[in-house]
C-alpha cells in the first residue's frame, strides 16, 4: 500500500512538470490503475483481523440416539418402586403407558430417583432385597440390581402357574421369595365383578420362590390368603401388600381410594379382617394402592398411598403406632410428586411398593 501511495505522488508530480501530452495521457492511466489497486485494497481490509488457529483435531460426537449408560447408584436405607406417566402427553389409564421408577430415601420421608436407574415399561411395582440382589416385580416381568456391583440385569419374564396381578414381595423364615397376588382376568379388570354380575368374590394369593430360580420361578400356595365378597360394601379389591411387625403378618387391600388392613399370625395363613372403626376401613378416601413398613427401632407403622390432588397422582405417607382408628387426612404428608422428584409438571406418580435396603 504504501508503494503505492508513492508511485500517485512522483506520478502527480511528472503531471505537473510535463507539458507532453502522451507523456501526460500515459501517466494518468498509471495513476487510474493505481487508484483502482487501492480501492480494493480498502474493500479488503477488516478492523482488528483475526489470525485463524491452527487447525484441531476433529471432534467424534455419538449419535443423537446413543443412550448413556450410567451405573444405578443404589445407596439409600429405604426403597420405593412406583410407575408414572405424563397425564399431559399420554393416556394413564392405560397400563401400557406406564414407566417404572426406583427412588431412595434415608428416612422414609425425603425421598430422590436413584442416579442412574433407567426406567421400564410396566405398572403396580413391588421392589424387595434379599442378599446382595435387589428384585423389582412389575407386569409379569422381574429386575435384578446387584447391590455389590451396581448392574442391573435386562428384563425377563418370571412363571408362575397363575395370573398374578398386583404382586407384592417378602421373603420368609427359609430366604425364600413369597409373591402374595390377586387373581387376575382375561381381558377384564380384576378389581371389579364381571360385566353384569352384581355380586362376586375376589380371592387373593401367594406363591413362593421354586428352590435355584432365583425369583424367576413361582409356586402357588394352597388356599387363599383373603376372599372378599363385591357388592354393596365393598365395589372393588385389588392391590395386596403384605408386611409383618414381627409377630403378626398384615395384609393390606386396596378398595378405589379407600384400604382395609386383614391380619394373620402365619405368613400364608387365613388373613381376617381388622374392623377398624367407625366403617372398617383404615383408610377412607384417603388414598389407595398402599404399601407399609414397621419400624421396630421407635414402634412406628409408615403407611403409602398414592392420591389423586390438584398437581395430579402423588405419593404420600402416614406414620401411625397401630391399626385401633381409622386414620384422618391431617395424618398425611406428600412424599413424591412428579415436579418434586424431578420428573416435571403433569407427571403422575402412583402404586408405591416399599422395601428395606438391607441384605
Amino acid at each position: 500500500m504504501k508503494k503505492i501511495l508513492i508511485f500517485l505522488f512522483l506520478a502527480a508530480l511528472l503531471v505537473a512538470c510535463s507539458g507532453n501530452a502522451e507523456g501526460i495521457s500515459a501517466t494518468l492511466t498509471a495513476i487510474s490503475a493505481a487508484q483502482t489497486q487501492i480501492a480494493e485494497a480498502f474493500q479488503s481490509l477488516t478492523p482488528n483481523p483475526t489470525i485463524p488457529p491452527p487447525p484441531q483435531p476433529a471432534t467424534i460426537l455419538p449419535p443423537a440416539t446413543a443412550p448413556v449408560s450410567v451405573a444405578p447408584a443404589v445407596t439409600g436405607a429405604y426403597l420405593m418402586a412406583f410407575h408414572a406417566c405424563n397425564a399431559f402427553t399420554t393416556d394413564c389409564n392405560d397400563p401400557r403407558n406406564h414407566q417404572v421408577y426406583l427412588a431412595q430415601s434415608d428416612d422414609g420421608q425425603n425421598w430422590s430417583l436413584v442416579p442412574g436407574w433407567q426406567p421400564v415399561p410396566g405398572s403396580v411395582p413391588d421392589v424387595i432385597r434379599r442378599g446382595d440382589t435387589i428384585y423389582i416385580y412389575a407386569s409379569g416381568n422381574l429386575i435384578r440390581y446387584h447391590v455389590s456391583t451396581n448392574i442391573a440385569d435386562p428384563p425377563l419374564r418370571y412363571e408362575a402357574p397363575a395370573m398374578i396381578t398386583d404382586p407384592s414381595l417378602f421373603v420368609d423364615e427359609q430366604g425364600r421369595l413369597v409373591i402374595f397376588f390377586m387373581h387376575g382376568i382375561m381381558g377384564g379388570d380384576p378389581a371389579q365383578c364381571p360385566p353384569g354380575e352384581m355380586t362376586c368374590t375376589k380371592n387373593f394369593g401367594s406363591a413362593t420362590e421354586v428352590e435355584g430360580s432365583d425369583g424367576t420361578r413361582f409356586t402357588v400356595d394352597d388356599g387363599a390368603r383373603v376372599a372378599i365378597t363385591l357388592g354393596t360394601v365393598y365395589r372393588s379389591a385389588s392391590d395386596p401388600d403384605i408386611f409383618s411387625d414381627g409377630r403378626d403378618y398384615f395384609l393390606y387391600i386396596s378398595h378405589g381410594s379407600s384400604v382395609t388392613v386383614w391380619t394373620s399370625p402365619e405368613l400364608r395363613g387365613t388373613y381376617k379382617q381388622l374392623n377398624v372403626p367407625p366403617m372398617g376401613f383404615f383408610i377412607l378416601n384417603s388414598g389407595g394402592v398402599p404399601s407399609a413398613y414397621y419400624n421396630a427401632g421407635n414402634g412406628e407403622f409408615w403407611s403409602y398411598t398414592h392420591v389423586h390432588q390438584q398437581v395430579g397422582m402423588v405419593i404420600r405417607r402416614a406414620v401411625h403406632k397401630d391399626f385401633t382408628m381409622q386414620l384422618q387426612e391431617n395424618a398425611w404428608q406428600t412424599v413424591i410428586s412428579g415436579e418434586g422428584i424431578g420428573l416435571g409438571q403433569g407427571v403422575n406418580v402412583e402404586s408405591p411398593g416399599f422395601a428395606v435396603n438391607a441384605p
